[in-house]
């Protein structure tokens, strides 16, 4: 079996619903699957997705009041869809040089696995890279930095309003909360728990 793939018994133990459950949601067609004989695998990008729109319930909160939650320590990391509006994200590539001026040039702050890092979190830092900044600074960084769009890009920027900016603004890192929702993203479970953690922590 693929790497990318697990089997309904684990699936169902990462969206926390029974074997016959997630089996009902292969056959209905609300989640993918590929058959094996008599067995069915689910891609791990899936139950991914389902995890999180499953809990997203309740509208998204604007991105001010959204980040006066992450920064005051007050989320609920069942619910991640309701910070979905924190930031727009744009994935692109660029040279270590212009990534590491970053910081310095625009004030961007580190988000993602190398920020839960930098809070404590027992991690290996991926090849993905998340920074913060603002839109108006997102507005000047083609004047600044070579950044090649790439829908597939390894760093993903996520860009803040300015009128949610200032609330964030300083420092090194993204706010815990808001990096806690960064690990949520992906599909490595150690990230998860790390970011139940880093929430545990503030």
């Amino acid at each position: 079996m693929p790497s990318d793939l697990v089997s309904l018994a684990d699936a169902s133990s990462i969206l926390g619903v029974s074997s016959e459950r997630v089996r009902q949601l292969v056959v209905a067609g609300d989640l993918p699957a590929q058959r094996f004989g008599n067995a069915w695998a689910v891609p791990m990008d899936a139950i991914v997705a389902r995890r999180h729109s499953a809990r997203s319930g309740g509208r998204p909160l604007g991105a001010v009041r959204a980040w006066r939650e992450l920064v005051d320590g007050d989320i609920d990391l069942g619910r991640p869809g309701r910070y979905q509006r924190r930031a727009e994200v744009v994935r692109c590539e660029m040279g270590e040089a212009d990534f590491e001026s970053l910081p310095g040039a625009v004030g961007a702050l580190m988000g993602g696995v190398r920020a839960a890092i930098g809070f404590g979190a027992s991690l290996i830092a991926a090849d993905d890279r998340d920074f913060y900044l603002s839109r108006s600074a997102f507005g000047q960084l083609d004047s600044l930095v070579a950044a090649v769009p790439d829908p597939l890009g390894q760093i993903r920027l996520r860009v803040v309003d300015d009128d949610a900016w200032g609330i964030i603004s300083g420092g090194e890192f993204a706010p815990r909360g808001a990096v806690a929702l960064d690990l949520l993203d992906s599909s490595d479970p150690r990230h998860w728990i790390a970011a139940e953690g880093l929430v545990a922590d503030a």
